[in-house]
């Protein structure tokens, strides 16, 4: 999109750079699902920690995809339209998706998720409780890091004048929508809580990288990274 500035009357047009990454917002109703789907799931059957990269004792997999498909379907075509405009060009046809994994965490003081990608072609982390001892540790904060019970998004390299990170608190009912190769990490934090988030992978049976030609120019794939981890 070309803007034009108020004072000169100049035009400039930014070029969109690297990963494609979301932040919705789910609705109460899909957190409740999650928190009360995810308690039922949490037994030693459904225990998930030695598919995960994160150091939490305590992270299970969903015993029933079917119920939370809907919810799941609704932000992935959420997604698509997102993925479309920040491509600015549209699909020959609309990606199909496969939920692949979805987990939930449980994450205690000093626990934490080192750098890690995901498999499959997209991932999401969404966040259900975020106590407020966690928020206040945030707030004191004084360091230049995600900070206590942040996420961090790592893409590229370079110097300072490049974004090469992005950094966020979730709140609850934020959820994080970004392609499964992404390098992140999640920070500890020192109060003595509990923080419930769920992640999940999906593969997209028609390549997001599926796009039409403009011109002579034919968009690249994008990369399919099969991660050691689920998570």
């Amino acid at each position: 999109m070309t803007e034009k500035t108020k004072s000169t009357g100049l035009r400039y047009q930014l070029l969109s750079w690297g990963p494609c990454v979301a932040k919705l917002k789910i609705t109460d109703e899909f957190k409740n699902l999650l928190l009360k789907e995810g308690e039922a799931s949490s037994t030693k059957e459904y225990d998930y920690q030695t598919r995960l990269a994160g150091i939490l004792q305590k992270e299970f997999r969903f015993r029933d995809y079917n119920v939370l498909l809907p919810y799941v379907d609704e932000f992935l075509k959420l997604y698509t339209t997102i993925f479309e405009k920040w491509k600015g060009v549209p699909f020959k046809q609309p990606p199909s998706y496969l939920l692949r994994a979805m987990w939930i965490n449980y994450q205690r003081k000093n626990e934490f998720n080192p750098p890690h990608d995901h498999a499959d072609d997209l991932s999401f982390v969404t966040y259900l409780k975020v106590p407020e001892e966690i928020k206040k540790e945030f707030k004191e904060y004084r360091g230049r890091s995600c900070g206590p019970g942040g996420i961090q998004f790592v893409y590229g390299d370079g110097n300072r004048q490049a974004i090469t990170y992005q950094s966020h608190f979730p709140e609850e009912n934020d959820i994080f929508i970004f392609p499964a190769w992404l390098k992140h990490w999640v920070a500890p934090f020192k109060a003595d809580v509990e923080r419930i988030s769920v992640s999940g992978n999906i593969s997209s049976q028609v390549p997001l990288s599926s796009l039409k030609k403009v011109g002579e120019n034919q968009w690249q794939p994008l990369k399919n990274a099969i991660g050691d981890y689920d998570g």
